[in-house]
C-alpha cells in the first residue's frame, strides 16, 4: 500500500493510485472563522473517505493550521476528488476556495 501526499500545490493535477493506496490531503485551514475544507464530490466506489483530522501550528485557540482528509483507493476508475473551504451553516454560499485533483486507480499488473 502506497501514500500519495497531496497540498495546494498539486491542485489541478492527475495522479496514480492502486487499490488500497491512501491518498492524503493537507491544507491550510482557520477553524476559529468558521471555514472548514469539506468533501465536495468524488466517486466513492474510486476513492472512499477515510478521515480527517486538524493539526494547528501552535498550541492555543483561533489558530492556523492544517486539515488533512485522508481517502482509500478502492477500485479501479478515475475520478474527480473535489474539496470547498466553506462556512456549513452557509448553504447556497460561494466556497472561498476550492481544490481538485483527479485520481486514475488501476489494478496492478500481475505477472505470474
Amino acid at each position: 500500500m502506497a501514500r500519495l501526499e497531496l497540498t495546494e500545490a498539486d491542485a489541478g493535477r492527475s495522479y496514480p493510485a492502486a487499490p488500497g493506496d491512501l491518498v492524503v490531503v493537507q491544507l491550510a485551514e482557520t477553524p476559529s472563522s468558521g471555514y472548514r475544507w469539506q468533501l465536495d464530490a468524488v466517486d466513492s466506489a474510486v476513492l472512499a473517505p477515510a478521515g480527517d483530522s486538524f493539526r494547528p501550528e501552535r498550541e492555543g485557540w483561533g489558530g492556523v493550521g492544517s486539515r488533512q482528509l485522508r481517502f482509500t483507493a478502492t477500485g479501479a476508475g478515475r475520478t474527480a476528488l473535489r474539496l470547498v473551504l466553506s462556512r456549513g451553516w452557509e448553504a447556497g454560499e460561494r466556497p472561498a476556495r476550492r481544490f481538485e485533483v483527479t485520481i486514475h486507480v488501476t489494478d496492478p499488473v500481475r505477472s505470474d
